[in-house]
């Protein structure tokens, strides 16, 4: 009597169904995860073994080795009968992470040269699984020239928390806003294993799930959904400036509203493009007693037209629909706001503090 494929392989249940997923994702078909599966918890088997184990035809046992052989998985042992054996993971994942890595300038060369010519437009995409999330996020994150903006769980942290190492090495700002279920709480040993962030704050109940890059693009997930036990994830990403805005606005929201658990040490002069975190600076150093003078860029707002000025910074608003500083220069206060200002009187650009 024949045995279908569970029934061949140790009873793990769940397991099992996770490991055929990691090697589809190393490109093997599902039959081909299963008879490798096999192999590697039995040891080399024949031809008719693994029919006798397996719910195959004898073509298909044949279109499966033959593949499982190509793409470096086995060896076929050439003795009386046929003997399939599997290669060790530790030499299969290694040599596949050799060929990735000689293939991955080049794919990327490539692919860079075809998305810059081609045209770009605003858009709104559905991800609709957690694998489509994740790696979108990886793609934002990889897109920021100058600072992240990001609100998640511990959770889905750990799935592009490299992505974020390597960002912050090359000097990318990035603030990380931390959220759980309400009442839950992050254990302080976790927050110090981040030590290549500098800027991380604490939230209950959280607002969502978004990483926004350079607030001009961003990935989104409402909160229930990212807070989900069953499975099931789903998200938006947003290639459009102004919706990422909206976004950005509410996520320091919630991180004015949170609890700090770890915060860079401010050093001048620095220099802003985000309106955003040029605020929240702002106010720590005035609350040090800080003078701050600055060199600001702009657009004033009745003109429209482009304003530079020397001046001092004297104060922050903070609250929930106003966000925006003071400058006072050549006898006169400016208020200044970020893309998108309605109140102020100038639209920030660029702001160096010294």
């Amino acid at each position: 009597m024949k045995m279908d494929f569970k029934d061949a392989l140790p009873d793990k249940g769940s397991e099992n169904t996770v490991i055929v997923g990691i090697l589809q994702d190393m490109g093997l078909t599902e039959n081909e995860a299963r008879v490798y599966m096999l192999l590697l918890s039995k040891g080399g088997l024949t031809a008719q073994d693994l029919l006798r184990n397996l719910s195959l035809r004898q073509p298909q046992l044949y279109d499966i080795t033959s593949s499982l052989e190509r793409k470096g998985f086995i060896n076929v042992i050439d003795e009386r009968p046929k003997k399939f054996e599997p290669l060790m993971p530790e030499a299969v994942i290694e040599s596949r992470e050799v060929t990735l890595r000689k293939n991955r300038e080049f794919f990327l060369k490539w692919a860079n040269n075809a998305v810059k010519s081609r045209r770009e437009n605003a858009t709104l995409s559905s991800a609709r699984n957690l694998k489509s999330v994740i790696n979108n996020t990886i793609q934002i994150i990889s897109e920021a020239q100058e600072f992240l903006e990001i609100e998640t769980t511990t959770e889905l942290l750990g799935y592009f928390s490299e992505s974020l190492l390597k960002k912050a090495r090359s000097g990318i700002r990035i603030l990380l806003l931390l959220f759980g279920a309400r009442g839950e709480k992050i254990d302080e040993h976790y927050i110090d294993m981040l030590d290549f962030l500098q800027d991380v704050r604490f939230v209950s109940p959280g607002q969502f799930f978004t990483v926004i890059a350079d607030e001009s693009s961003s990935i989104f997930m409402p909160r229930n959904v990212a807070l989900s036990s069953n499975g099931f994830r789903y998200g938006y990403v947003i290639r459009d400036r102004d919706m990422s805005w909206f976004i950005s606005h509410n996520f320091f929201s919630g991180w004015y509203k949170g609890m700090e658990m770890k915060s860079s040490q401010m050093r001048l002069p620095a220099t802003y493009r985000s309106q955003r975190i040029a605020v929240d600076d702002i106010s720590k150093l005035l609350s040090q007693g800080i003078q701050l003078n600055c060199h600001l860029e702009g657009i004033h707002m009745n003109s429209g037209k482009k304003i530079e000025l020397q001046g001092r910074i004297v104060k922050a608003n903070i609250d929930s629909e106003i966000i925006n500083f003071i400058v006072e220069s050549g006898g006169r206060t400016y208020s200044v706001g970020g893309y998108d200002s309605q109140v102020e009187d100038i639209q920030m650009l660029e702001l160096r503090i010294y």
